[in-house]
């Protein structure tokens, strides 16, 4: 981007975190949920952190209209909610009513927040270049999903053993919330695969080289997976915990997002031609 379109796509971002911040400041008032006003500075950064990223996957996506609003609609609430809140729930952390009520408030702010963004960043009607990718057989597909899986079950697991041997504050804090050991990891496969699934949609649809998917989705899985939701306070959470899991989930998320991107990433037609030169 040049210096005119890099300040048009900014404040694009700036004017996008300020309605998802109303739209988190209307439900808090009709559900008349307690949050102080000096909150919201660290809410306001939250969601420009969000709309930042999904501003980059639009810039650079393939999909216009309803195709778009329909990714974006799926990775912000799958990755930026549902996975977090399903997290928070076998943990202990939110019981049953209050990760459903999460979850609707988080998907209704989803339905209204995914149109404007396309609207917004002006990515309704033009025509992107289709992309074409090289084919791949299903054995081979199906040996990279499985691994991709098991590589995010170990990286979980590495992640949370690394936070707890530096933090040991975690401890104290889950003591009592800890899920069994199958619950646990059989909640990370199943997060393990809407992670792929997603990547392989934003991997499909990114208009970039194979080095910027990888990071675009590793930069999607770290901030909207992690980063920006344990910025804002919130009463199930302290401020020193949360802080340990920015770090933890957003390391871990990135380099997940890396790793799977070339895994299950395929080349295109704009790959092969850059890799082999000028004719």
């Amino acid at each position: 981007m040049d210096t005119s379109n890099t300040l048009k796509f900014l404040i694009r971002c700036g004017l996008a975190a300020i309605l998802l911040t109303l739209l988190f400041f209307i439900e808090n008032l009709f559900y008349s949920r307690a949050f102080h006003l000096a909150n919201y500075g660290w809410l306001i950064l939250s969601n420009l952190l969000t709309v930042l990223i999904l501003g980059v996957y639009i810039a650079y996506s393939n999909l216009r209209g309803v195709k778009l609003v329909v990714a974006i609609f799926i990775i912000y609430f799958i990755i930026s909610s549902f996975n977090n809140l399903i997290e928070a729930f076998i943990y202990n952390v939110t019981d049953r009513p209050e990760t459903v009520y999460s979850m609707i408030q988080d998907l209704i702010v989803a339905l209204i927040i995914s149109p404007f963004l396309v609207y917004q960043f002006d990515k309704w009607n033009d025509n992107p270049r289709k992309l074409r990718f090289r084919h791949r057989s299903l054995l081979s597909w199906l040996w990279r999903v499985i691994t991709g899986d098991f590589s995010y079950i170990v990286i979980y697991l590495v992640a949370g053993f690394i936070l707890q041997s530096v933090y040991p504050q975690l401890l104290t804090f889950y003591k009592g919330k800890l899920p069994t050991v199958g619950l646990m990891i059989g909640t990370q496969v199943l997060r393990g695969f809407i992670f792929m699934g997603i990547a392989v949609m934003i991997l499909k649809t990114s208009d970039i080289s194979i080095f910027k998917r990888a990071v675009l989705v590793g930069l999607i899985f770290s901030v909207l997976g992690g980063i920006a939701p344990l910025i804002p306070h919130n009463e199930y959470m302290p401020a020193y915990i949360r802080l340990g899991h920015v770090f933890e989930v957003g390391i871990s998320n990135f380099v997940y997002g890396l790793l799977i991107s070339y895994l299950l990433g395929q080349r295109t037609e704009t790959d092969d031609r850059m890799a082999s030169g000028p004719a």
